[in-house]
């Protein structure tokens, strides 16, 4: 495989994966819609800049309306989510919920869009996935990192909405090119969350300045800004164009195994073997979900998420 495959590959595999325990750490010291809030304005407005100065940008009313519609669906509700339940959410968890969005893409196509025929093996997918959710959700009280049922939910919730703004996305009018889309995306979304997190009230529990500077802080903020948000995403459109969809879809199910590497291995996180059970369960439905979809329908084309 050329070096430049190989590249995008470990960047929408690792930069991704990692952006999980990124989170966790801002959390940690910030409010949680004002750091997500930062992260996608600063990151789409540098995306939007980036596609005028290579130029052809295609800007029309309908196709801001829609791309701003995704924007609030996609970054505002499934962030929202994200960050606030990373504060009570070990990282790798978070990852793994995550994950599960090709699934719930796959149901919208086969019920909403009747553009997908199943099989056995998306039937078991689907089946495996909803297990492990279910068991994430309703793990032991017992564990030695206890994880809060309503963040759990907040989270499954804001996959629901990206694979619901996945699917509307196919019917819409968008900006081009693509790094103008998302980026107006991203920056509309990030708007909004800093506008929910003033109606929180988070600005007013938001730390001081020399805090936010820590180095852990900065490092964590830049990483999610350009390694995860611009870096990968731009990788992620190129192998779009260069490489079967669901060879590139393969990070829905190696993020998570990164992100819990990272947890453990930087921040000391452990998963009770219940934990462990729902993780496996999880990453064997969306496995199978992609496997399967791929034999249903070889030609068909899968949007996947982006972290």
């Amino acid at each position: 495989m050329p070096i430049r495959k190989l590249l995008a590959y470990a960047a929408i595999y690792i930069l991704w994966g990692g952006s999980f325990l990124a989170i966790r750490e801002i959390v940690g010291v910030t409010p949680p819609f004002v750091a997500a809030g930062f992260r996608f304005l600063i990151a789409g407005l540098i995306l939007v800049l980036y596609s005028h100065m290579r130029g052809g940008v295609v800007y029309a009313r309908k196709a801001l309306l829609g791309a701003s519609a995704l924007g609030f669906i996609m970054f505002t509700c499934m962030y929202a989510g994200l960050f606030w339940g990373e504060i009570h959410v070990p990282s790798g968890i978070a990852a793994v919920i995550s994950a599960i969005i090709p699934v719930w893409i796959f149901i919208g196509e086969l019920v909403i869009l009747r553009t997908q025929r199943t099989n056995l093996l998306t039937a078991a997918g689907v089946l495996l996935g909803f297990a492990g959710v279910l068991v994430l959700t309703l793990q032991s009280p017992t564990s030695e990192t206890h994880t809060s049922l309503l963040a759990v939910l907040a989270m499954i919730a804001g996959t629901l909405c990206w694979a619901g703004g996945t699917l509307w996305s196919r019917k819409l009018s968008l900006p081009k090119p693509q790094t103008a889309n998302a980026g107006w995306q991203m920056a509309i979304g990030g708007a909004l969350l800093l506008l929910l997190s003033a109606a929180a009230g988070e600005w007013h529990r938001t730390p001081p300045l020399h805090v936010l500077l820590q180095p852990r802080i900065v490092i964590s903020m830049t990483y999610l800004i350009f390694a995860a948000s611009i870096l990968a995403f731009t990788a992620y459109v190129w192998l779009l164009t260069h490489e079967p969809t669901t060879r590139v879809a393969s990070y829905a199910y190696v993020n998570p195994v990164i992100a819990l590497f990272a947890g453990a291995a930087l921040a000391g996180e452990r998963l009770s073997a219940v934990q462990v059970a729902g993780v496996l369960l999880v990453l064997a439905g969306v496995f199978a979900t992609l496997r399967g979809k791929q034999s249903a329908s070889p030609t068909q084309e899968a949007v996947l998420k982006s972290s």
